[in-house]
């Protein structure tokens, strides 16, 4: 197994080469923290805010952006950890500092050391006049289609927000959140469905593990049952219905097909999911933000999945911001299916006031990208300054 896995190591460390070449001393970095308060119900929990941050690394004359989501629940979150973590990477070249910032995988939080790689792949990109994309080596594009995610266990509300996704052209492709209540869950489906058709709209149901929770001892049996009556109400995909050994995963997709499972969990994070996962798991293989770890790594996996014969989705964090846009373009870079980071519906709006110019255009579908310099993202950091709730700067 390792040695036909050393085609992605050498793929991982090309990528590395190229980059870690690039010159600009890294003089300041500056995380701003936005609290987003909005409720998300989950089958695991419910979120009703969440903390993110917009990362800004100058070097040789330019600025990198990146973001994450620090917690949720959390709005009096602090980010002086995180400064201190980041100003390790002060006086290095941009591209030794992607080096630098990849040495504390397993010790920094994953979406951190996720961020600043974003943040410096688009300060490098910049620095040498080139899209990130190809310093990524992903020299074309596809068209991808962003999926509109509905995030309630109320009827009427997935009713409204699936009308309004169909309205405004954006329902080829809708995820619901599913909650492992076989009843709920199918109401929810043929909710969405009562707007959107089968035929226009793939529909995707997320359960986060609902059917089999952790310390659960639901058999494979009874969880491939309620798949069959999710799929009956009008499912297409299946994201985690729960927390499966390997081998049942692909068992459980022999027995729900046509459904089409989608592994989540056993993706994250990327450097580690290479070595575990394996052909038939399902049809639809997610590389999750923020969970990924590493965007250098995702690229790597992305040709793993391919090579086990599957499509690949690119996941979401409920990002609002820069990585969004970010995870657009490699989404198209990597022929994904289609993308779920997309810039969301009333809780961008601070971040697009902080918007002079991006490659992306998620207001439609397929996903506008005109590649430019790095990944070709733009911010006014003195309204961003005003925007945020909490900055912290550290700098030489």
């Amino acid at each position: 197994m390792e040695s036909e896995l050393q085609v992605y190591d050498n793929c991982r460390q090309t990528i590395l080469d190229r980059l870690a070449g690039v010159e600009g001393r890294i003089t300041s970095v500056r995380l701003y923290l936005k609290n987003i308060y909005a409720v998300k119900r989950f089958s695991c929990a419910t979120w009703t805010s969440r903390q993110h941050v917009i990362a800004a690394v100058s070097g040789g004359g330019a600025v990198g952006f990146g973001e994450c989501i620090l917690s949720v629940n959390h709005p009096e979150a602090g980010l002086e950890e995180w400064g201190e973590n980041a100003s390790t990477l002060l006086g290095l070249s941009a591209g030794q500092a992607v080096l630098a910032n990849r040495t504390h995988q397993g010790e920094w939080p994953e979406q951190l050391v996720e961020m600043l790689e974003i943040a410096l792949v688009d300060l490098c990109g910049k620095l040498e006049g080139v899209p990130s994309n190809h310093l990524l080596g992903l020299d074309e594009l596809h068209p991808v289609c962003g999926v509109h995610v509905i995030l309630s266990d109320k009827v009427d509300e997935v009713t409204e927000s699936a009308r309004w996704a169909r309205n405004v052209g954006k329902s080829a492709f809708i995820k619901a959140k599913l909650f492992g209540d076989t009843q709920l869950d199918c109401d929810v489906i043929r909710a969405v469905r009562s707007e959107c058709p089968a035929g226009e709209t793939f529909l995707i149901g997320d359960v986060n593990c609902g059917y089999r929770p952790e310390d659960s001892t639901a058999s494979l049996d009874w969880i491939t049952e309620q798949l069959h009556q999710l799929r009956e109400a009008g499912l297409e995909a299946c994201e985690d219905p729960g927390f499966l050994e390997t081998e049942e995963w692909i068992e459980l997709q022999k027995r729900v097909a046509p459904l089409e499972l989608i592994p989540d969990y056993p993706m994250r994070g990327s450097r580690n999911s290479i070595r575990r996962i394996c052909s038939g798991m399902g049809r639809i293989y997610n590389i999750h933000p923020d969970s990924a770890g590493s965007i250098v790594d995702a690229v790597v996996l992305a040709l793993r999945i391919r090579e086990l014969g599957a499509d690949l989705m690119i996941g979401d964090d409920s990002l609002v911001g820069p990585s969004a846009s970010v995870w657009q373009q490699l989404a198209a870079g990597l022929g994904a299916r289609w993308v779920e980071a997309t810039e969301k519906r009333n809780e961008s709006d601070f971040y697009y006031r902080c918007v002079r110019s991006l490659a992306t255009d998620s207001s439609r579908n397929p996903i506008g990208i005109e590649l430019k310099n790095g990944f070709g993202l733009d911010l006014d950091e003195g309204v961003l300054a005003e925007e945020a709730d909490r900055v912290v700067e550290v700098k030489q």
